[in-house]
């Protein structure tokens, strides 16, 4: 009999990867309904959502489950800061684009950024990773000061 744990991570990787087929097909529909009716913004935006999605999803076999049922959870703004900040601003380059400040101008590899669809999606999935496993259990004290006697 298989363990059951590998049985889980098995069943969450048909998932996942029916998760990625759907979602890249639905980004190709997007396209082609864009190319039809000049609409960019539906495409735009499933091409922020949909990696972070990914990501998040990702995050979650490596996350205790107990532990996100408590109520005592805190952000660990250090991974969130030095992770998720940055993939967030490279995520939503292509935004800036849109934007009357002129980017292209302040920022020298620029160029790399606004047509690279590859690093745009690992972004996402960096910032959607980020965003599930930057969340920790708080550390009980004996003179936590947030706790009443009595």
């Amino acid at each position: 009999m298989i363990h059951s744990s590998a049985l889980r991570y098995i069943i969450y990787l048909i998932l996942y990867s029916a998760l990625l087929i759907t979602g890249f097909k639905t980004e190709e529909l997007l396209h082609v309904k864009a190319t039809e009716s000049f609409l960019l913004t539906p495409v735009f935006y499933y091409s922020i959502l949909f990696p972070i999605l990914v990501g998040m999803l990702l995050a979650f076999p490596l996350g205790d489950f107990s532990l996100k049922k408590s109520r005592n959870l805190k952000i660990s703004w250090e991974k969130l800061l030095i992770f998720g900040i940055p993939s967030l601003l490279v995520l939503l380059f292509p935004a800036y684009y849109f934007s009357l400040f002129g980017w292209g101008d302040l920022i020298p590899f620029a160029d790399l950024l606004y047509g690279n669809q590859k690093l745009h999606f690992f972004a996402g999935i960096v910032f959607g990773f980020t965003i599930v496993y930057s969340i920790d259990e708080k550390e009980q004290s004996e003179d936590d000061p947030g706790k009443e006697e009595g």
